[in-house]
């Protein structure tokens, strides 16, 4: 329980007593002053070399070589085009088995949304 007190009151005096970095922002707040820029900084900012925008751009271009030939070599257009076969084979099975109710609730949801959508875009 002393401990308790202890800690307790170790805690009031550190927050009633100013710590030295508080001491040290309130003088330094005090003491600001603006030095005129003049474009300085943004002429030094321009100078710059832009390495990481040229890495970024060559490592975009190896990546998309490297996807397009594992493409080619994989013969992905097979799988692609299976993929695009069963998608629509689904998608005209799906809207046989359709009641006109259905369809119907469908197509008058999606209009309240498109015209929620643009309701809200408007304002």
């Amino acid at each position: 329980m002393d401990k308790i007190k202890d800690n307790i009151a170790d805690h009031l005096e550190q927050v009633l007593q100013p710590s030295d970095e508080e001491l040290i922002g309130k003088f330094f707040a005090e003491q600001t002053f603006d030095v005129p820029d003049q474009g300085f900084s943004s002429r030094v900012m321009r100078r710059l070399p832009d390495s990481s925008v040229r890495l970024s751009r060559i490592w975009t271009a190896v990546c998309a070589v490297a996807l397009v030939a594992v493409f080619i070599l994989t013969k992905g257009w097979v799988a692609l085009m299976g993929s695009f076969q069963g998608l629509f084979a689904d998608t005209v099975t799906s809207v046989s088995q359709l009641s006109l109710a259905s369809a119907f609730a469908t197509v008058v949801t999606l209009s309240a949304l498109a015209c929620y959508g643009l309701v809200t875009n408007v304002k």
